[in-house]
């Protein structure tokens, strides 16, 4: 600091006293010491006016140096310890010094042991925000000590400021509560600042902000305690004093130190990666109106006011919440059950540590009486901008804010609101790592959207809750809602919860009454008790109530109305009613305030208020008000309005909802759209009243800072500015966007002035979505011209702003109309040439010099009449020949050409031809350009006449000079080619011929001495004439004509670059009219000429088109069935001569250098001779690239030419490769693609060009571990650069899968795992690209036993083939099939789910294969079958298995599919068929009919086994025993018959066929059972008799009444 300020600091009186002196250091310390702290404190009024200067003393300097805050700093400290010991009694200088943050603590603690507060208590309160603010300041001074030694000082300042007050006692506790909730609030700022410390000494810029901050706090704090001690010791005992309006201008300039000092910490941190300021971010993240702003802060970090004792019941549920792994918990009740209350008490207790737990907090109060910020876009937006204070750092959060803000310029408020939410996330990503986070948003039921936008603001707390361990939610509204993200706990308040609280509340609103304050102690409980239960737990009714009861002048009204209030309950709604029409709203004034206060954007302040009710629109004047506007609300409107922090608000929500009924009633309060009417005119009369009249159009709009100052002098000139359109569209006078109805006291107060909409400009275009200040600027811009008509200042000047926000959206037509209509008014009614009518005419042109038009059109027009008015200007302005001038003449006349109206572009040219010839002289360069522009024109508008006079004029000019004269020798040309273009070929031949004949004498005309520029004259028209027969297919004459001019200097010799530089023309029409050969002659003939001059350049040169036209040669002489030897070597020879030279030379590598080495490399490659192409390719290296032949160190790719190198590299490893050294092709491979890998971005064709090269040879050789390691390294660049989604990555996950899973390296499960949930994210719906991956997982899981994973695997894919299976070819039969018995094994054997839902499943098989693959095809067969046998599982649903076996059959008997189903699946089917009958035969109820059809069935079958198997065979005796069972079940007498014989001849066949004695033994136990078990005994022991005796004795007895015979063979 210097020397002179440093001396006027050493008196702290001097440097209070000297004003001046403190605004040069940006600071004041308080009053004057010569003025007592009872004078001082006298006026309110005064103390604020002082505050206010001394605010805007201390933010006038906002760069201030380190010593220069610290010296400020000192002369605060010594000052404020002065003041401390002088005018408080209990501050001694030993108490300051010995102070400090223990002993504060400990005073702390002493206090709460002898007073013992109750929890929730003012006291209590006062006690913990003393404790929290002392030790931030603790926590400051400590961050600070290095750079501001006296910070210490400082802070026991405050901390003795703190014990002074808080030695006034609890008596005093609730006035000091409003102190300390001050401090309270100032703590909170300090700890935001505390959470990054070391940032707050990052730079020069940080540190001086901090000490300033801590120099605005002590300020505070000084002033707080000497007025609040002054109060309390004087004869004024009212303790009710306003902060806001005493203090309020420190306050603030505390505040904006804070946003400094985090303004400057993101830059510190963002450095040179900052992309915007984030002061602007903050700005756009909050309300866009100051005093939006001040209410909503003061809402965010205001202590909750509240009485005594209310709230601490909750701290239980809160603690439970936070323990618990729940995502929300969702506050719900009735209105007026305490929701916001309680809501502003979680806040503050989660400053202080819950469960040993610090929390970070973001809340959000949605407020109704502020509707612009009630809204989802709002509430994300509150929540970033306090996120954006806390988290200084986070640079992945501030590009997201940033992505953000600029996505906010396009119309589409959807994706901004969902790019917000997405940042939120993201910022709460690293916070919640590092603390607990609580987010808190109260009051969702006034959000705009009602109840679908309540939930989906919720569902997207909750959703990022649920991503985050960390973070919880808390909401609060009337009604319970069921989220669809994660854990949510609701919680219903109830009255119980509440009932003490209410009763805490009712006794402070009866305390202060004289009749219910002069009864008993008991009596008071008793009245109390009554309204309680009256009550019913509503807050909002005892509340109302209680201001009822206490209008009640007399004990006798009391105490009616205490047992009115206790019998005849009221609902809240009536309680309401009955309070509105108490209030007299037939007065003027109280009627407009309340009208005013339902249609407002957010709640007015006592002053804006003040100065609306002044102005009178119809007598079109202000009168000043005399009484205190705050005072006459409270009495007229008490207890519907209340003033908060200077605002005037409604008491409660449901109040200002009753009240917007009653306007819509439209008897007690006039119609919304009267209101609007009347509010509207009021606010552009205070407009007209304070804004300068008229003033000039301007280009330059108005400053920020410019608009501030306005704004701040005049009170209500900002919410004027912003609203009156608003008010304006929802009055009487608009209809729609284009019909208006405008009385005559609106068009007389309309302010005239240029300055409205400039502010307008302010306040929509650089705080709103760009789009939406358009709507608003073109709305302004029709009403003016509705009242002003359009040749007005302010109309032109709407124009302007209008056509400078389109410009800024990019919209060149819109813009390009704005700033043309701008500039016709313009000349309407300012002066002809005015400054304005010229930066529009221009800007106009200029926005449109890229729109090109090839026809007229009103663009063409309007540029047309611009430029001509432009040039008439600057013709005005300076002179006829101007540059400007000329300038804009040519725009014009190349208008007129692109539009093919060349008859107006020609004479606009000829014009100009004169101001050139006049301004450079006849024959002039710019003459000469502008006659070519002539000759164009004409030859465009195709009038042969005017170009042939034209151009035959000018070459009669030009015919006076020499026959070598550059500009004779042009023209003649250009004549030539008018001559060919309109197909006079032979006219235009002869000059050609003429200028060749004519120059070549003069050229071997010995005495001529011109020089060489003949010659190169010579040559040029020879290579125009050689291009005129080239374009006229003349090839073997222009080769003829090539070739004479060669002969003639092929041996010259001359000392000019030129004419060398032609000849290397003549070289390259040779090549390409085919005369290679001759070509090359040319081109080493420049060579050599150039090389003996050392002209590198053209030397290179020369050697690349020597090395392609060698390498033509070659081509063409290989392709050719007798290649000509002699030729090759030829060929071979120039090309090595120019490579050797190339090689020899070269100290930086160019494109020639590239070009040669390639051709030579090329030339051996065809003809495979390897070993030479290798030396020249190692030769070429070494030059090139030498780092990929030794391979040592990091190979990167050369700087310049890497592609060429590249290619130059693969070359020499396919050379090795197709000579069989392997190794060493490997090797240069894999240089190649490590130096693409270290010097190329990803998607870097030379890149991808090398690794696939490398693959390509490791897939060759089988290499696979090799080619994956590759691929690895890829997958892991692709994933950093393209994201997990990008279609490279996962098309490489698949190639690492596949190699990995086909040649055996294991892993391969992890890279379809990451596909499947990098495309899927965790949904049941599988991403089309994810498909090949889930097959095979499904796959991998079934094989390796997961079979949780493998359901849900399963499960995906059959929703997908189910669902979505049209264009996925990977479904096929066999595929399905698969996936069905998968999916039905894990279900049924390891979920072990029930039947029902393996029925589902393949009924949902069978029928998706019939749609899909149809009814015929084997697998809808199979799934048939599949089905059935489910379905026999289940009695319920066996007809089902019996009718789907049936239609099997059936359909298999038919010729089309008998060779679909097996023979043996067919047997199968019948056996289950059978199994089904029987099953269903044995209940009690089945019909005969069933038993009937089983029979048949059963009997089929039994006949296929018996012929198959034999008679003796276990399953055909099985079978017979169904069969037997069933006719059995029919009881009918020939049934019986039937089964006898059927027995018979069994047991007759096994006797008599059967020659195995165990199968005998094995047979005849099963017929006996099957004897037994049809109740034939009897019959059975007749039988084995007959038999037995048949077998002894071969012979039937007597009485073989049932013809049983044996076949003798059965006796063997």
């Amino acid at each position: 600091m210097s020397g002179d300020h440093g001396n006027k600091f050493i008196d702290g009186t001097a440097a209070v006293e000297s004003f001046d002196m403190s605004q040069v250091n940006g600071i004041t310390n308080g009053i004057t010491n010569g003025v007592t702290h009872g004078e001082a404190y006298s006026s309110a009024k005064t103390t604020h006016q002082f505050c206010s200067e001394e605010s805007e003393i201390s933010t006038a300097s906002m760069s201030i140096s380190t010593e220069q805050h610290v010296t400020v700093l000192r002369e605060s400290i010594s000052i404020t310890r002065r003041k401390f010991v002088t005018e408080i009694d209990e501050v001694h200088e030993s108490d300051i010094q010995n102070t400090t943050i223990e002993g504060f603590l400990e005073f702390i603690e002493r206090e709460r042991l002898t007073y013992m507060p109750h929890r929730g208590s003012h006291w209590d309160k006062v006690l913990k925000w003393a404790e929290f603010f002392a030790l931030q300041v603790a926590g400051y001074a400590s961050a600070l000590q290095s750079f501001v030694p006296e910070s210490k000082d400082a802070a026991q300042l405050i901390w003795t400021a703190s014990q002074s007050l808080l030695r006034l006692g609890p008596g005093n506790a609730q006035p000091l509560a409003a102190t300390f909730g001050l401090f309270y609030r100032l703590g909170l700022s300090i700890s935001m600042l505390l959470r990054d410390n070391i940032l707050l000494s990052a730079n020069s810029r940080v540190r001086a902000e901090v000490g300033q901050a801590f120099n605005t706090l002590l300020i505070i704090v000084r002033e707080v305690s000497l007025y609040y001690s002054y109060r309390l010791r004087s004869s004024v005992h009212d303790t009710s004093f306003d902060f806001n309006t005493l203090f309020g201008g420190q306050i603030a300039a505390f505040h904006k130190r804070k946003n400094h000092i985090v303004d400057a910490m993101w830059e510190h941190v963002l450095g040179d990666e900052a992309a915007m300021e984030t002061r602007n971010l903050r700005k756009w993240l909050g309300p866009r109106d100051s005093g939006s702003q001040k209410l909503l802060k003061e809402d965010d970090t205001a202590p909750a006011d509240r009485d005594e004792y209310t709230c601490e019941w909750f701290q239980s549920h809160l603690l439970a919440f936070s323990r618990s792994d729940e995502d929300t918990l969702a506050i719900h009740g009735p209105t007026g059950c305490g929701k916001s209350v309680l809501s502003s008490w979680i806040v503050e207790r989660l400053q202080r540590p819950l469960g040993k737990k610090a929390y970070v907090t973001l809340s959000c109060k949605i407020e109704a009486d502020v509707p612009s910020e009630a809204t989802a876009l709002a509430v994300v937006k509150r929540l970033l901008c306090r996120l954006l204070e806390i988290d200084v750092g986070d640079k992945k959060f501030h590009r997201a804010l940033v992505k953000a803000y600029y996505a906010s310029m396009t119309d589409d408020p959807n994706g901004l609101e969902k790019e917000l939410w997405n940042c939120l996330e993201t910022g709460l990503r690293r916070i919640q790592d590092n603390n607990p986070t609580m987010l808190i948003v109260d009051g969702l039921d006034d959000i705009r959207g009602g109840g679908k936008t309540a939930l989906l603001v919720s569902n997207r707390l909750a959703s990022i809750a649920t991503k985050y361990p960390h973070i919880q939610v808390i909401t609060t509204s009337r009604s319970s809602t069921t989220l669809d993200k994660g854990k949510t706990r609701l919680f219903e308040i109830k009255s119980d919860h509440t009932h003490e609280d209410l009763r805490v509340v009712i006794d402070h609103c009866l305390q202060g009454y004289k009749h219910f304050r002069s009864r008993s102690e008991h009596s008071w409980e008793h009245i109390v008790e009554q309204l309680l239960h009256a009550a019913k737990g509503n807050f909002l009714w005892a509340i109302l109530t209680t201001v009822i009861i206490k209008r009640e002048s007399s004990e006798d009204g009391f105490n009616k109305a205490v047992k009115a209030a206790k019998e005849n309950t009221t609902s809240l709604d009536d309680t309401i009613t009955k309070i509105i029409n108490a209030i007299d709203l037939s007065k003027a004034e109280a009627n407009h305030i309340v009208s005013w206060m339902l249609v407002t954007s957010r709640p007015l302040t006592t002053l804006e208020l003040k100065y609306l009710l002044q102005i009178n629109p119809a007598k079109r004047h202000s009168v000043e008000r005399k009484t205190d506007i705050a005072e006459d609300i409270k009495t007229s409107l008490d207890p519907l309005v209340a003033v908060q922090d200077g605002f005037v608000r409604f008491f409660h929500p449901l109040i200002r909802s009753h009240l917007l009924k009653v306007q819509e009633e439209g008897k007690k309060l006039q119609k919304r759209a009267m209101v609007e009417t009347e509010l509207a005119k009021r606010l552009l009369a205070y407009c007209n009243f304070n804004l300068p009249h008229v003033g000039d159009p301007t280009m330059n709009l108005i400053a920020e800072a410019e608009a501030e100052k306005a704004f701040a002098t005049h009170v209500l000139l900002e919410y004027a500015v912003r609203n009156w359109l608003a008010h304006f569209q929802s009055s009487t006078m608009f209809h729609n966007a284009e019909s208006f109805q405008l009385d005559d006291d609106f068009k007389a107060i309309f302010p005239s002035t240029t300055q409205l909409p400039m502010l307008e400009w302010v306040c929509w275009g650089l705080e709103t979505n760009r789009f939406d200040a358009i709507k608003m600027m073109e709305y302004g811009l029709r009403l003016r011209k509705a009242v002003f008509s359009e040749q007005h200042v302010s109309v032109l000047q709407a124009f302007i702003i209008c056509g400078t926000l389109w410009r800024e959206s990019t919209k060149t037509t819109e813009a390009a109309n704005c700033f043309y209509q701008a500039s016709i008014i313009g000349q309407q009614i300012l002066r002809k040439y005015h400054n304005v009518i010229a930066a529009c005419t221009t800007t106009f042109l200029t926005i449109t010099e890229t729109i090109d038009t090839t026809t007229r059109t009103e663009l063409v027009t309007r540029k047309e009449k611009s430029l001509i008015y432009i040039i008439d200007m600057y013709k005005y302005q300076h002179s006829k020949t101007h540059d400007l001038v000329i300038r804009h003449y040519k725009t014009l006349a190349q208008l007129y050409v692109d539009i093919h109206e060349e008859h107006k572009a020609q004479s606009i040219w000829r014009e100009l031809r004169e101001i050139v010839i006049v301004r450079f002289g006849k024959g002039s360069a710019e003459e000469t350009s502008i006659s070519e522009s002539l000759t164009i024109v004409l030859k465009k508008g195709d009038k042969k006449t005017d170009v042939i006079e034209y151009e035959q004029g000018i070459f009669d000019i030009v015919t006076e000079l020499e026959v070598w004269n550059v500009r004779r020798i042009k023209l003649t040309i250009e004549l030539a080619m008018s001559y060919e273009a309109r197909g006079e070929f032979l006219m235009a031949e002869e000059l050609f011929i003429y200028l060749w004949r004519r120059l070549t004498e003069e050229c071997h005309h010995s005495h001529h001495h011109h020089g060489v520029e003949v010659h190169v004259q010579l040559i040029e028209v020879v290579i125009e004439y050689t291009r005129f027969l080239q374009r006229c297919h003349r090839h073997e004459e222009a080769s003829n004509v090539l070739i004479c001019i060669w002969n003639e200097y092929e041996e010259y010799e001359f000392e000019s670059e030129a004419i060398f530089i032609k000849l290397k023309v003549v070289g390259e029409l040779m090549r390409a009219v085919g005369l290679l050969v001759v070509a090359v002659n040319v081109f080493k003939k420049c060579l050599s000429w150039f090389k003996s001059r050392s002209m590198h350049e053209h030397v290179t040169s020369c050697e690349v088109v020597i090395s392609e036209t060698v390498e033509e040669i070659t081509t063409v002489t290989t392709k050719t069935t007798t290649k000509s030897t002699s030729t090759i070597s030829t060929s071979e020879t120039v090309i090595k001569e120019s490579f050797e030279s190339t090689i020899t030379r070269s100290t930086t590598v160019t494109t020639e250098t590239i070009s040669v080495c390639k051709s030579l490399i090329a030339h051996y490659m065809k003809l495979e001779q390897w070993s030479a192409a290798i030396e020249v390719t190692r030769r070429s290296l070494m030059v090139i690239w030498r780092s990929v032949i030794s391979g040592s160190g990091t190979i990167a790719l050369p700087k310049d030419f890497g592609a060429g190198a590249i290619d130059i590299a693969i070359s020499l490893a396919l050379c090795h490769h197709r000579s069989g050294h392997y190794h060493e092709a490997e090797e240069i491979y894999v240089r190649i693609y490590r130096a693409c890998r270290s010097s190329c971005r990803i998607e870097d064709e030379r890149l991808v060009k090398s690794y696939k090269i490398l693959i390509a040879f490791y897939q060759e050789y089988h290499h696979w571990h090799k080619e994956i390691e590759i691929y690895k390294e890829l997958l892991i660049e692709y994933r950093a650069h393209f994201g997990a989604k990008h279609h490279l990555t996962i098309q490489t996950l698949y190639v690492l899968g596949s190699l990995c899973a086909d040649h055996g390296f294991g892993h391969a499960h992890q890279y379809y795992e990451e596909i499947i949930t990098v495309l899927n994210h965790g949904s049941h719906v599988c991403h089309s690209d994810a498909l090949e991956a889930m097959i095979f997982m499904c796959r991998y899981h079934f094989e390796a036993g997961h079979w949780h994973k493998l359901q849900t695997v399963c499960k995906i894919l059959w929703e997908m083939w189910k669902s979505h299976h049209h264009g996925h070819d990977r479904f096929t039969m066999e595929f399905v099939e698969t996936l069905y018995f998968r999916y039905r094994y894990v279900l049924e054997h390891h979920i072990h789910c029930e039947f029902s839902v393996l029925r589902e499943l393949t009924i949902e098989y069978r029928n998706t294969c019939v749609s899909i693959f149809g009814a015929t095809v084997a697998i809808t067969f199979k799934a048939m079958i599949e089905l059935a046998q489910v379905c026999m599982r289940s009695e319920k649903h066996i007809h089902e298995a019996i009718t789907i076996f049936e239609e099997v059959i059936t359909r298999t008997k038919t010729t089309t599919t008998t060779n679909i189903v097996s023979t043996t699946t067919i047997e199968t089917i019948k056996k289950r068929l059978t199994e089904a009958y029987i099953t269903v035969c044995s209940y009690d109820s089945v019909s005969i009919a069933i038993i009937e059809r089983a029979i048949k069935v059963v009997t089929e079958r039994y006949e296929y086994l018996r012929i198959t198997y034999g008679w003796a065979h276990y399953e055909t005796l099985v079978s017979l025993r169904e069969v037997l069972y069933l006719h059995m079940k029919l009881k009918k007498q020939e049934s019986t018959t039937i089964v006898m014989r059927m027995l018979l001849e069994a047991t007759v066949q096994v006797i008599g066929k059967e020659r195995h004695s165990y199968t005998l033994y094995e047979s005849g136990r099963t017929i006996g059972q099957i004897f037994i078990t049809c109740g034939m005994n009897n019959f059975a022991m007749e039988l084995i008799q007959e038999l037995r005796l048949q077998l002894i004795t071969g012979k039937a007895s007597g009485n073989n009444k049932h013809g049983v015979k044996l076949d003798k063979a059965a006796n063997t």
